[in-house]
């Protein structure tokens, strides 16, 4: 595990500067993705977790970005966001964004962000993000009441799914330096990486990976099983967990490890994505946009490396980049292979859905990834805004073989 005085040895590996700028950095990032994030008592909820925030860090809070005026103003001159949210409807759309640091053009330590979906939206979700120094993971009396705040979150808004841990941090404009994102993550495991813009649009189909501390909400258990097979298997392995009254906490150890690649697996984040796979989405798209001048940022095919980061040692990060397709990697299978919702699975390989149903229901086929010994998920029947109809049983078919 990390230790701080390692981390801060480190900054000159991981801080990124521009000119005078810090612009990417390494810090403590909790988000949470929830369902209704247009309704009035989602809102009122999401209201007083930002209060919350800002009654216990408020203080370092320099600006905001007011979506109004579409500028940066000081802090003290914007809005509440209660007073924002009062003057909604359901089909308007929440947008905050307040930061630490002397502009938008460098990294803010402190930061707070939602992003909501409108009430005409179907199958969209809402997302709460915020950032901390690192070393409120490691100072005692500091990560308390980084933990107390995540429990606050979890409990007012009932996410489908959330994560705690270290991430690379950047700017206000983040698409700018996913390059340095990319470059960082090939030298430590232990960092997620997250656009929650761009991640809210995937996060209904599974999370992205596990992270030190890992929520998953209780409907969404439901695709290993539901909560009590989620904590007998967390149990099995010795992982710490704790049980609220909308899902758990899985915990990758004490404090978070920022493991260098060097290290090999960080055995708790391994054990913890192990166990909580299924979950996990199969087919999410990329994690960066297109390159600008020709330098390397995430596609398809790196982000699905990156996801499978803690699989095996040998997935990430890649021996080159040069060569690698656009697209994930799947080659073909040797021969058919299919399996149910809770059978055993004994391929490592990509499985996509194969069930009439979910290809009906679902704008694109559900796909997971598997290696010998996981348990096949059910899928999840939702409503338009994350309503729990049920589990189904999935036949899942082996296409490519990893």
């Amino acid at each position: 595990m990390s230790t701080l005085q390692e981390l801060e040895d480190l900054v000159p590996d991981y801080q990124y500067v521009d000119g005078d700028r810090v612009v990417l950095t390494v810090g403590i990032r909790a988000t949470f993705y929830f369902w209704g994030g247009h309704s009035a008592p989602k809102r009122k909820a999401l209201v007083e977790c930002v209060e919350a925030y800002e009654q216990t860090y408020g203080k370092e809070l320099a600006w905001a970005f007011d979506v109004d005026q579409h500028k940066v103003v000081p802090f003290a001159k914007m809005p509440t966001l209660r007073k924002v949210v009062q003057a909604m409807d359901e089909d308007d759309q929440v947008e905050w964004y307040a930061s630490s640091g002397d502009d938008d053009e460098a990294v803010g330590e402190y930061r707070i962000s939602a992003l909501t979906e409108r009430g005409w939206q179907s199958g969209e979700m809402s997302v709460v993000s915020f950032t901390l120094p690192r070393d409120h993971a490691f100072v005692p009396e500091k990560r308390e009441k980084l933990l107390e705040l995540a429990h606050l979150f979890a409990a007012k808004l009932a996410p489908f799914h959330g994560h705690v841990g270290l991430a690379a941090v950047s700017t206000y404009e983040q698409y700018q330096y996913q390059s340095d994102e990319i470059d960082v993550a090939t030298r430590y495991r232990g960092l997620f990486v997250e656009y929650p813009a761009i991640d809210v649009s995937q996060a209904h189909n599974g999370m992205k990976s596990v992270d030190w501390v890992t929520f998953i909400g209780k409907p969404f258990a439901e695709r290993m099983g539901g909560q009590d097979v989620v904590v007998s298997a967390l149990r099995a392995k010795a992982i710490a967990f704790e049980e609220m009254s909308d899902g758990l906490f899985a915990y990758a150890g004490t404090e978070p490890d920022i493991a260098p690649v060097e290290r090999g697996l960080p055995s708790q984040l391994a054990l913890v994505n192990a166990v909580l796979r299924p979950l996990r989405n199969g087919a999410f798209g990329s994690m960066g946009f297109g390159s600008i001048d020709g330098e390397l940022r995430f596609n398809r095919c790196t982000s699905d490396l990156w996801i499978r980061r803690l699989d095996a040692p040998e997935i990430w990060p890649p021996d080159s980049f040069i060569g690698l397709p656009r697209e994930p990697i799947s080659p073909r299978p040797d021969k058919k292979q299919k399996i149910k919702s809770g059978e055993t699975c004994s391929v490592h390989g990509r499985y996509r859905s194969a069930n009439s149903k979910a290809e009906e229901e679902q704008s694109e086929l559900p796909e997971v990834v598997m290696l010998p010994g996981d348990i096949a998920p059910y899928w999840l029947n939702l409503g338009p805004h994350g309503e729990l109809l049920g589990r189904e049983l999935v036949t899942w078919e082996l296409i490519g073989q990893l």
